[in-house]
Protein backbone atom coordinates (compact mmCIF):
# COMPACT_ATOMS: atom_id res chain seq x y z
CA UNK A 1 0.00 0.00 0.00
CA UNK A 2 1.26 3.56 -1.22
CA UNK A 3 1.69 6.89 0.82
CA UNK A 4 -1.16 8.29 -0.57
CA UNK A 5 -3.18 5.16 -0.19
CA UNK A 6 -2.48 4.87 3.61
CA UNK A 7 -3.69 8.29 4.06
CA UNK A 8 -6.87 8.24 2.41
CA UNK A 9 -7.67 4.55 3.76
CA UNK A 10 -6.91 6.39 7.13
CA UNK A 11 -9.22 9.27 6.48
CA UNK A 12 -12.22 7.09 5.75
CA UNK A 13 -11.76 5.48 9.21
CA UNK A 14 -12.00 8.92 11.14
CA UNK A 15 -14.47 9.78 8.96
CA UNK A 16 -16.26 6.65 10.00
CA UNK A 17 -15.12 6.51 13.62
CA UNK A 18 -16.64 10.19 13.80
CA UNK A 19 -20.01 9.18 12.47
CA UNK A 20 -20.66 6.93 14.73
CA UNK A 21 -19.57 9.41 17.71
CA UNK A 22 -21.36 12.35 15.96
CA UNK A 23 -24.41 11.81 18.13
CA UNK A 24 -22.75 12.04 21.59
CA UNK A 25 -20.92 14.71 19.90
CA UNK A 26 -23.83 16.54 19.59
CA UNK A 27 -25.40 16.33 23.17
CA UNK A 28 -22.28 17.79 24.96
CA UNK A 29 -23.25 20.00 27.65
CA UNK A 30 -22.91 23.70 26.40
CA UNK A 31 -20.90 26.41 28.36
CA UNK A 32 -22.43 27.79 31.81
CA UNK A 33 -23.71 31.40 31.19
CA UNK A 34 -21.01 32.65 34.03
CA UNK A 35 -18.54 31.04 30.81
CA UNK A 36 -20.05 32.29 28.18
CA UNK A 37 -20.46 36.21 29.77
CA UNK A 38 -17.06 35.66 30.58
CA UNK A 39 -15.36 34.98 27.38
CA UNK A 40 -17.53 37.68 25.65
CA UNK A 41 -16.40 40.29 27.67
CA UNK A 42 -12.54 39.18 27.40
CA UNK A 43 -12.10 38.44 31.09
CA UNK A 44 -9.78 35.81 32.59
CA UNK A 45 -11.11 33.80 35.55
CA UNK A 46 -8.99 35.91 37.88
CA UNK A 47 -9.89 39.39 36.77
CA UNK A 48 -13.75 37.73 36.59
CA UNK A 49 -13.19 36.62 40.27
CA UNK A 50 -11.25 40.33 41.00
CA UNK A 51 -14.46 42.09 39.99
CA UNK A 52 -17.13 40.27 41.45
CA UNK A 53 -14.80 40.20 45.05
CA UNK A 54 -15.06 36.14 44.65
CA UNK A 55 -11.70 33.46 44.52
CA UNK A 56 -11.07 32.68 40.79
CA UNK A 57 -11.07 28.91 41.84
CA UNK A 58 -14.66 29.40 42.64
CA UNK A 59 -15.41 30.81 39.06
CA UNK A 60 -13.50 27.34 37.58
CA UNK A 61 -15.90 25.10 39.66
CA UNK A 62 -19.02 27.19 38.75
CA UNK A 63 -17.76 26.76 35.03
CA UNK A 64 -16.87 23.23 35.25
CA UNK A 65 -20.16 22.28 36.99
CA UNK A 66 -18.50 21.39 39.47
CA UNK A 67 -20.09 23.60 42.09
CA UNK A 68 -23.69 25.32 41.51
CA UNK A 69 -24.21 29.05 42.51
CA UNK A 70 -27.27 30.60 43.89
CA UNK A 71 -28.83 32.87 41.60
CA UNK A 72 -27.30 35.60 43.44
CA UNK A 73 -23.76 34.55 42.93
CA UNK A 74 -24.59 33.86 39.46
CA UNK A 75 -26.14 37.51 38.92
CA UNK A 76 -23.34 39.07 40.79
CA UNK A 77 -20.84 37.27 38.06
CA UNK A 78 -22.65 38.08 35.16
CA UNK A 79 -23.19 42.34 36.05
CA UNK A 80 -19.14 41.99 36.57
CA UNK A 81 -18.85 41.10 33.20
CA UNK A 82 -21.14 43.76 31.88
CA UNK A 83 -23.71 41.26 30.66
CA UNK A 84 -26.78 40.28 31.95
CA UNK A 85 -29.26 37.33 32.06
CA UNK A 86 -32.17 36.39 29.37
CA UNK A 87 -34.26 34.06 29.15
CA UNK A 88 -34.57 32.53 25.71
CA UNK A 89 -36.34 29.11 24.76
CA UNK A 90 -34.28 25.96 24.40
CA UNK A 91 -33.64 24.20 21.16
CA UNK A 92 -34.11 20.92 20.65
CA UNK A 93 -32.28 18.53 17.97
CA UNK A 94 -33.35 15.19 16.76
CA UNK A 95 -30.72 12.91 14.84
CA UNK A 96 -32.01 11.52 11.18
CA UNK A 97 -30.40 9.20 9.34
CA UNK A 98 -30.23 9.52 5.36
CA UNK A 99 -28.94 6.58 3.44
CA UNK A 100 -27.11 8.53 0.90
CA UNK A 101 -25.92 11.68 3.29
CA UNK A 102 -25.70 9.67 6.77
CA UNK A 103 -26.72 11.04 9.80
CA UNK A 104 -27.55 14.66 10.62
CA UNK A 105 -29.12 16.88 12.90
CA UNK A 106 -32.70 18.67 12.60
CA UNK A 107 -33.84 21.15 15.25
CA UNK A 108 -37.51 21.83 16.41
CA UNK A 109 -36.91 26.09 16.02
CA UNK A 110 -35.02 28.55 14.79
CA UNK A 111 -32.67 30.76 17.21
CA UNK A 112 -30.19 33.38 16.80
CA UNK A 113 -26.60 33.65 17.17
CA UNK A 114 -25.66 36.96 18.97
CA UNK A 115 -23.70 39.34 17.26
CA UNK A 116 -20.86 40.04 16.68
CA UNK A 117 -20.66 35.69 16.70
CA UNK A 118 -23.16 35.47 13.96
CA UNK A 119 -20.59 37.08 11.62
CA UNK A 120 -16.90 35.76 12.90
CA UNK A 121 -14.96 33.79 11.49
CA UNK A 122 -14.93 30.14 12.42
CA UNK A 123 -12.69 27.14 11.78
CA UNK A 124 -13.51 23.28 11.64
CA UNK A 125 -11.94 20.12 12.28
CA UNK A 126 -11.35 18.66 8.77
CA UNK A 127 -13.20 15.08 9.38
CA UNK A 128 -16.23 16.60 10.58
CA UNK A 129 -16.90 18.36 7.62
CA UNK A 130 -15.00 16.50 5.24
CA UNK A 131 -12.88 18.71 3.80
CA UNK A 132 -9.34 18.79 2.62
CA UNK A 133 -8.04 20.94 5.74
CA UNK A 134 -9.09 22.60 8.75
CA UNK A 135 -11.00 25.02 6.93
CA UNK A 136 -11.67 28.46 8.03
CA UNK A 137 -15.22 30.57 6.90
CA UNK A 138 -15.73 33.91 7.33
CA UNK A 139 -19.10 34.16 8.07
CA UNK A 140 -19.58 37.93 7.33
CA UNK A 141 -18.85 37.47 3.90
CA UNK A 142 -22.25 36.00 2.50
CA UNK A 143 -20.60 33.88 -0.25
CA UNK A 144 -18.26 32.10 2.75
CA UNK A 145 -21.60 31.83 5.03
CA UNK A 146 -23.70 30.23 2.30
CA UNK A 147 -20.99 27.96 1.93
CA UNK A 148 -20.35 27.12 5.44
CA UNK A 149 -24.17 26.64 6.06
CA UNK A 150 -24.27 24.24 3.22
CA UNK A 151 -21.45 22.07 4.86
CA UNK A 152 -22.99 22.58 8.46
CA UNK A 153 -26.26 21.37 7.88
CA UNK A 154 -25.31 18.47 6.42
CA UNK A 155 -22.49 17.66 8.61
CA UNK A 156 -22.20 19.72 11.74
CA UNK A 157 -23.18 18.04 15.53
CA UNK A 158 -26.14 19.85 17.37
CA UNK A 159 -23.56 22.44 19.40
CA UNK A 160 -21.74 23.67 16.15
CA UNK A 161 -25.16 23.85 14.55
CA UNK A 162 -26.41 26.15 17.41
CA UNK A 163 -23.22 27.98 17.74
CA UNK A 164 -22.45 29.46 14.40
CA UNK A 165 -26.05 29.34 12.12
CA UNK A 166 -28.19 32.15 12.71
CA UNK A 167 -32.15 31.43 12.10
CA UNK A 168 -32.25 34.95 10.16
CA UNK A 169 -29.04 34.62 8.45
CA UNK A 170 -30.27 31.28 6.92
CA UNK A 171 -33.76 32.42 6.37
CA UNK A 172 -32.00 34.83 3.84
CA UNK A 173 -29.69 32.33 2.44
CA UNK A 174 -32.28 29.55 1.78
CA UNK A 175 -33.24 30.16 -1.28
CA UNK A 176 -29.63 29.70 -2.21
CA UNK A 177 -28.07 26.81 -0.44
CA UNK A 178 -27.32 24.25 -2.93
CA UNK A 179 -28.53 21.44 -0.25
CA UNK A 180 -29.50 17.63 -0.48
CA UNK A 181 -33.17 16.68 -0.96
CA UNK A 182 -33.27 15.18 2.31
CA UNK A 183 -31.76 17.90 4.56
CA UNK A 184 -34.10 21.01 2.49
CA UNK A 185 -37.54 18.49 3.11
CA UNK A 186 -36.31 18.53 6.90
CA UNK A 187 -35.50 22.13 7.64
CA UNK A 188 -38.63 23.33 5.38
CA UNK A 189 -41.50 23.44 8.28
CA UNK A 190 -38.52 25.16 10.28
CA UNK A 191 -38.22 28.13 7.57
CA UNK A 192 -42.59 28.21 6.85
CA UNK A 193 -42.79 28.35 10.59
CA UNK A 194 -40.25 31.01 11.38
CA UNK A 195 -41.78 33.21 8.21
CA UNK A 196 -45.17 32.38 8.60
CA UNK A 197 -47.89 35.47 9.29
CA UNK A 198 -48.07 35.52 13.54
CA UNK A 199 -51.78 35.92 14.58
CA UNK A 200 -51.16 38.26 17.50
CA UNK A 201 -51.66 41.30 19.07
CA UNK A 202 -48.81 43.93 17.86
CA UNK A 203 -45.83 43.90 20.18
CA UNK A 204 -45.31 46.98 22.51
CA UNK A 205 -41.10 47.02 22.22
CA UNK A 206 -39.51 47.44 25.58
CA UNK A 207 -43.25 48.03 26.65
CA UNK A 208 -42.67 51.43 26.57
CA UNK A 209 -45.84 52.87 24.86
CA UNK A 210 -48.03 50.69 27.97
CA UNK A 211 -46.08 52.98 30.24
CA UNK A 212 -46.54 56.31 28.62
CA UNK A 213 -50.36 55.42 28.03
CA UNK A 214 -51.04 54.40 31.66
CA UNK A 215 -49.10 57.76 32.88
CA UNK A 216 -51.41 59.92 30.59
CA UNK A 217 -54.58 57.87 31.44
CA UNK A 218 -54.85 56.25 28.16
CA UNK A 219 -56.05 52.33 27.56
CA UNK A 220 -53.20 50.35 26.11
CA UNK A 221 -53.22 48.69 23.60
CA UNK A 222 -56.11 50.80 21.65
CA UNK A 223 -59.35 49.51 21.01
CA UNK A 224 -60.15 48.48 17.33
CA UNK A 225 -63.23 50.15 15.83
CA UNK A 226 -65.08 47.22 13.94
CA UNK A 227 -65.63 48.11 10.98
CA UNK A 228 -69.42 48.56 10.02
CA UNK A 229 -71.34 46.85 7.10
CA UNK A 230 -72.85 49.18 4.56
CA UNK A 231 -76.65 48.28 3.96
Amino acid sequence: MGVAAGISSLTREVCMALQSMISDIGWVAPKTVIEVARRAAGMSQRRLAAIARTQQSSVSEYELRRKSPTLDVVERLIDAANARLAVKPMVFFELHDDEEIGRFFVPDRLWSVPLPDCFAKVQILRYIFETHDDQVWDLSDEAQRIAYYELALVRAPAQILEDSVDGLLLIQAWPKLDLPQAIREAWQPLIDAATASQDRPPRDPGGISARIAGEIGLAWPPRRERKRNRA
